[in-house]
């Protein structure tokens, strides 16, 4: 018999991987934007301005792969780049304004069709559902800073 950790721990693990694949399978908008492209979009979104060099680290790419990505986004007009304030020769990239809107338009589009399949499920598990959310936002903001 497992442990009780031992079984958090695997009910996490597939809640995640689950939940992750529901994401880029269903409810992404991937039209005009690559995985990768999408997780830079997301990174700047949450964490704000950073440099091509803590953005490649951070998303486990090589800085001449992050660059071309950095490029293309930047003449797709989705990210724009600003001096650094801690080292004026140095620059950071950031979501354009058009950046921002794509992304809060691709949230909407993933909200609309969550919002289309919960039709489908009973009342009761929409609440329950809506009560686990809560508690795994906070507790994944939580691991994230720790992971930081």
């Amino acid at each position: 018999m497992q442990s009780a950790a031992t079984d958090g721990v695997e009910s996490v693990s597939e809640m995640l991987a689950l939940a992750t694949d529901t994401m880029w399978r269903y409810l992404i908008n991937r039209d005009d934007l690559s995985a990768s492209a999408a997780l830079v979009l997301n990174r700047l979104s949450h964490e704000g301005p950073m440099r091509v060099t803590a953005l490649a680290a951070a998303e486990g790419a090589s800085q001449s792969g992050m660059t071309q990505l950095v490029q293309r986004l930047e003449r797709q007009g989705l990210l724009e780049r600003s001096s650094d304030p801690e080292d004026g020769r140095a620059s950071r990239v950031m979501l354009s304004e058009n950046g921002k809107q794509n992304w809060d338009a691709r949230a909407e589009v993933r909200k609309q069709r969550i919002a289309e399949w919960m039709v489908w499920v009973p009342e009761d598990d929409r609440v329950a559902l809506w009560l686990a959310a809560k508690v795994v936002i906070r507790v994944l903001s939580e691991m994230r800073e720790a992971a930081r």
